[in-house]
């Protein structure tokens, strides 16, 4: 067995220990049967599931079909790397922290328009969150700010005389934001906003805190607009 098979075979075995002890299914259950069952509540597999049924395919051929003692179907270096990249990210994951927008500019309840939408505009921000004495309250979107000024009326508006909660209190989705903690695997992210867009729901973004509980100091923040260059860090479509 040369070193493709080794390499191949040793990070195989991680990503099946991890799905064994992942899946809660009794030992002996097909690979596959876990793959499929941790699918369910683990993104990073969601994605990885057909890759990961490719190689229990080869790993098979590898393991049990030899010809003379030779090996009949050996990995190709992509292959290898490949299966390698799926191990490091189900057993060895990027977190959040490594990737999140900080510090967080936030925007008071009471702040007015004016200077939510000129903070907005300097930092190139989409969304700002909203605190009142320092509890979460809400998000602040563009898409909320044109909605709510496309239905008042032709008189003349006056950011600095609207109040942020104003806006909050007129959009029909007023939370559009979850709290995840910082260990949350940064992949688990993707899930969370591709999720709400099969439900037909926007996620404007994902806020971070020490332990994912909203009456924590905000830490960072991961917005919809990131998503490209995780999927590209984390090599997900490769």
């Amino acid at each position: 067995m040369n070193s493709n098979s080794r390499q191949f075979l040793e990070s195989f075995i991680a990503i099946e220990t991890f799905l064994g002890d992942t899946s809660g299914l009794p030992h002996g259950v097909p690979f596959t049967q876990h793959v499929d069952t941790v699918r369910q509540s683990n993104h990073a597999v969601r994605i990885f599931a057909e890759d990961l049924k490719a190689f229990a395919r080869l790993r098979n051929v590898i393991v049990h079909e030899r010809g003379g003692g030779q090996v009949l179907a050996e990995p190709n270096q992509w292959a290898v790397d490949r299966i390698a990249h799926i191990r490091d990210v189900l057993l060895q994951p990027i977190l959040v922290t490594q990737f999140m927008h900080t510090p967080v500019w936030t925007v008071d309840a009471d702040d007015t328009l004016a200077t939510a939408t000129q903070r907005m505009y300097s930092k190139h921000y989409s969304q700002l969150p909203v605190y009142e004495k320092n509890q979460y309250h809400g998000i602040l979107t563009v898409r909320n700010i044109t909605y709510w000024i496309g239905a008042q009326s032709s008189a003349p508006l006056l950011l600095d005389s609207v109040l942020v909660r104003a806006v909050l209190a007129f959009a029909s989705q007023r939370d559009t934001a979850i709290f995840v903690s910082t260990q949350t695997p940064l992949i688990e992210v993707v899930g969370y906003f591709a999720a709400q867009d099969r439900r037909g729901t926007y996620l404007d973004a994902v806020l971070i805190t020490q332990d994912g509980t909203p009456a924590q100091p905000l830490l960072g923040l991961i917005a919809m607009a990131d998503i490209p260059a995780i999927n590209e860090q984390l090599q997900l479509y490769s």
